[in-house]
């Protein structure tokens, strides 16, 4: 933070000043609670989705699921139940699938960024292929899923979802996790670094591949928008690079390879790892600090799309559906291929055999009535399974992607300290043979990470290492996109502004020159990424529109005074969150050409007011212009405007600045981030949908209630206690209702509503009440009854007591806490509640037990304490102070005295009239 002044005079005061404010913002900081800040990380992987949690105070771990799991399943799932549906996040979710898989989506992360053209239609065609599930366009031509419905349904009208909806219902589920664990809120926005005197909320980091391309980042950003938070983005191997940095030290530089084996992807990612020098960017240091901080650099990257543990899940479905087909096809009538639910049935238990055969050469698989009441049964063996595994050309796309990252690092395996194993696909026996095979020496692997929770980890300290309010460990990272981005102006001049290299800084800055009109420029990945991007993958990114321009200088042009200025547009591009573009903070400067002032037109456009001598002798001029109407101007008139003109031409003007807007236009509707329109509509639709589940927990409380209510009541029934404070006749009644409820709970009760469920509770709550009061109140009676005789003797007792002392206080001319009116009231309402109380009690009297009360000890209660309170307010007043009266003598004397101290009257003149006496008025003189 720098600190300027104008003048030298005030510089030692500024700094005092500056030292004071600085000393209030460390005392701010360093007192602010330690609970008031955090950084919750979403792993949002293809089949599981993990969450971290870092906040001063609690303990830094992953955010457990509903079922105390540690890791989510990436799933989101729609279960009808009368004319609502239930939302299924996680295992629920997942296993819903295997009843409804058209109701059930799973896998999403594939379809994050694509449209339904060509182009990304073999990635559309795998998924609907692998789950079942009809993917449709959307309004923007990226990818819906369509789900089918009833029409009797309330959300009828909404049975397409786009895919960052999907995505935002699943982290909004996560979202809400991680505030349940913190105990506050995700903020809404990106934190832009310290905001002084600003504390609380929590922010928030998503893990994204390094591959993915602007659009699918800004699918993930959108998805995040709609579960109420913007992220940052961090690449998978830099946020388990920061992980690994967290416990290490760095005496000279190292450089690690972080293989990770997903479900959906492998992904490989070489960083250098070092200790530097860094600048300190914070308010508590007085200008400059220097501190020594782990840097984490990414140097390069490298993938295979689309293969992972995801399909090992398939080869080995396939090899479930192949078996079945041989055993039971000629039964079935067909293929089981065809039957959705079975064959989601079966990716389920290809899942839970793939763990098995990681630690065994053989596993048993048993579905039963998976299909016509079939039960299938089989055995795998490991070898089968890895000789498929080979057959489908999958072993050399394992370690591909190693060489690609050293490649593009520009390094050797031999430069390599470790290559360090992260995803849970690596403990598959068949993923480690094949690095082996490509050459790894064991000695190179390391398993010092835990495989499925380094990448969440090291994000949540990723994004701490943002806010300077944490005290960590100083780290800085500098992510990696693997995509050179261009700048093509519109006469197709190109210059390349984010090179595919690790981000040191995410903002560039750029100036055009006598901007006159406005103008488009487009950003687009280079040639170079073609490859990377995959064959006929569009480059584009966005096209620009810088607006306003010709707006802002329409007057000048309209003169013909543009040429008398010079103009220029700064902008700035920046790439947040990491990886997606936007325009920011455009505008254009308007300056007068040097050397000249200005005038006419120029004049009032830069608002400069005229000189004080210009303004007199054009006044004079136009004065005497106007003199005579068909006068020509003079000689000396035209001197005089000469003059005016030269004055106003030797005025100085500022600068203009006009702020200016861009208008983004992609180039494919997959880029286009969803409008505020968009997000509003999308948002208005999940909040929808999430009423059917606040609906449903109503009814099933409800629903509970009523159900605990029956038992209890069949007990109160039998129980000798109640039998003694109820008649036979209303016993009978309350075990026919019971028995009546009891069959509608088990028929109707299923798909009645909440309202409908209370007041059926409250027909029989009706029939209990009175046995309950009056067996409470035969409980209680005594006690209370007991009380309010004794407080009554009490309260007589001190009214008597306080006439006494009345009495004797006026006596003595002294002052008391009690007046007559008050002891008065207060003796009423006693005789009062008195009498009250004595009627009702003979009346109970004659009560039995199984009939209602007369007199509720509640109401006796009430009055008792009443008069305990008011008694109690008199007992605590305060004596006031008496002054003592004084004597007849002594005031007589006083009033004299005062008399003789008085001004004597002075008796008015003969000619004047007396005071008391009315003047004269002017006729009677």
């Amino acid at each position: 933070m720098r600190f300027t002044t104008g003048r030298t005079a005030g510089r030692h005061s500024t700094a005092f000043s500056m030292l004071v404010v600085l000393a209030l913002l460390a005392f701010t900081l360093l007192s602010a609670p330690a609970s008031a800040m955090g950084v919750v990380a979403f792993d949002y992987g293809t089949e599981w989705m993990k969450v971290s949690l870092v906040k001063p105070g609690l303990p830094f771990d992953v955010v457990l699921d509903r079922d105390s799991k540690r890791k989510i399943q990436s799933a989101v799932s729609f279960k009808k139940w009368g004319l609502d549906e239930e939302i299924l996040f996680g295992t629920n979710a997942y296993n819903h699938a295997t009843r409804e898989p058209k109701q059930s989506f799973y896998g999403l992360k594939t379809l994050l960024g694509r449209s339904t053209s060509d182009e990304d239609k073999p990635y559309v065609d795998l998924y609907s292929s692998i789950f079942g599930n009809d993917v449709v366009s959307s309004d923007r031509g990226t990818c819906s899923l369509k789900r089918p419905y009833e029409a009797d349904s309330k959300v009828a009208s909404l049975p397409v979802l786009t895919v960052e909806e999907l995505v935002g219902m699943q982290l909004e589920y996560a979202k809400k996790l991680a505030e349940e664990t913190a105990g506050e809120r995700v903020n809404p926005s990106v934190a832009s670094g310290l905001s002084v005197g600003v504390f609380g909320g929590l922010d928030a980091v998503v893990i994204v591949p390094a591959f993915f391309n602007a659009q699918e980042r800004q699918s993930i950003v959108d998805a995040a928008s709609l579960a109420g938070f913007r992220p940052r983005l961090v690449s998978d191997g830099a946020a388990a690079a920061v992980n690994y940095a967290q416990t290490r030290t760095f005496a000279k530089s190292e450089k690690h390879l972080f293989f990770d084996v997903g479900s959906g992807s492998v992904r490989a990612t070489v960083v250098e790892f070092s200790t530097k020098p860094v600048v300190i960017d914070s308010v508590l240091s007085v200008g400059t600090a220097q501190k020594e901080a782990t840097v984490v650099d990414v140097k390069g990257v490298g993938w295979e799309r689309n293969v992972g543990g995801l399909r090992f899940d398939l080869i080995l479905r396939d090899k479930l559906a192949a078996e079945f087909d041989a055993k039971h096809g000629q039964q079935l009538g067909g293929s089981i291929r065809s039957n959705h639910r079975a064959m989601a049935r079966l990716l389920k238990e290809a899942n839970r055999v793939k763990h098995i055969l990681s630690a065994n050469d053989a596993a048993s698989s048993r579905v039963e009535s998976l299909v016509d009441d079939i039960d299938f049964q089989t055995m795998l063996q490991r070898q089968d399974f890895e000789d498929a595994v080979t057959a489908a050309g999958l072993v050399p796309k394992f370690t591909s992607p190693i060489d690609q990252a050293l490649a593009n690092a520009g390094l050797k395996l031999s430069d390599i300290n470790s290559i360090v194993l992260v995803g849970g696909s690596t403990r598959v026996p068949l993923v480690q043979n094949a690095l082996r095979e490509a050459g790894i020496p064991d000695s190179k692997l390391a398993q010092n990470v835990n495989a499925d929770e380094a990448a969440v980890m090291g994000a949540a300290f990723y994004g701490a290492s943002f806010n300077p309010q944490f005290r960590m460990k100083e780290i800085r990272a500098y992510d990696l996109i693997p995509y050179a981005v261009n700048l093509k102006e519109a006469d197709g001049k190109e210059e390349i502004i984010f090179p595919a290299a690790s981000y040191q800084t995410d903002q560039v800055s750029r100036q055009y020159d006598n901007a006159k009109e406005d103008f488009i420029f487009e950003l687009e990945y280079d040639a170079a990424s073609q490859k990377a991007l995959g064959d006929g993958k569009d480059r584009s990114i966005t096209m620009v529109e810088i607006q306003d321009i010709d707006d802002a200088l329409k007057d000048l042009k309209a003169s013909g005074q543009l040429d008398q200025v010079d103009t220029y547009v700064n902008l700035t591009i920046s790439s947040r969150p990491l990886g997606t573009y936007a325009v920011e903070n455009i505008v254009l400067v308007i300056k007068p050409k040097a050397g000249g002032g200005i005038a006419g037109a120029l004049k009032s456009f830069f608002g400069v007011s005229t000189p004080k001598k210009a303004t007199t002798n054009a006044t004079a001029t136009n004065g005497t212009a106007s003199a005579g109407k068909n006068e020509t101007t003079t000689g000396d008139d035209a001197d005089m405007e000469g003059e005016v003109e030269e004055a106003l031409s030797a005025v100085p003007a500022k600068d203009k600045v006009v702020r200016l807007t861009a208008r983004n236009i992609p180039q494919n509707d997959a880029g286009r981030p969803l409008s505020g329109d968009e997000i509003k509509r999308s948002k208005d639709k999940l909040w929808t949908m999430s009423q059917a589940a606040v609906r449903k927990a109503a009814r099933e409380e409800a629903r509970n209630a009523i159900e605990s209510y029956l038992y209890r009541v069949r007990d109160l029934v039998d129980d000798p206690t109640y039998s003694s404070v109820s008649k036979a006749a209303e016993r009978d009644s309350i075990t026919t209702k019971t028995e009546e409820l009891s069959a509608w709970i088990s028929d109707e009760g299923e798909t009645a509503d909440t309202s409908t469920l209370k007041l059926k509770r409250a027909s029989l709550e009706s029939l209990i009440k009175p046995l309950e009061t009056r067996l409470s109140q035969s409980k209680l009676r005594a006690g209370s009854f007991g009380e309010f005789e004794s407080s009554l003797a009490d309260a007589r007792a001190f009214v008597a007591e306080a006439r006494k002392n009345l009495t004797a206080a006026i006596d003595a001319n002294l002052a008391s806490k009690y007046s007559v009116a008050e002891l008065d009231s207060l003796n009423a309402t006693i005789e009062k509640d008195a009498e009250w109380f004595e009627k009702g009690k003979k009346l109970q009297e004659k009560r039995g037990p199984s009939d209602d009360p007369v007199l509720l000890t509640g109401e006796v209660d009430t009055r008792r304490r009443k008069v305990n309170e008011q008694i109690g307010k008199i007992k605590r007043r305060k004596i006031a102070k008496t002054r003592p009266k004084k004597s007849a003598k002594k005031e007589e004397a006083k009033k004299e005295e005062a008399r003789k101290e008085e001004p004597k009257k002075e008796e008015p003149k003969k000619d004047e009239p007396k005071k008391d006496e009315e003047t004269p008025r002017h006729e009677e003189l």
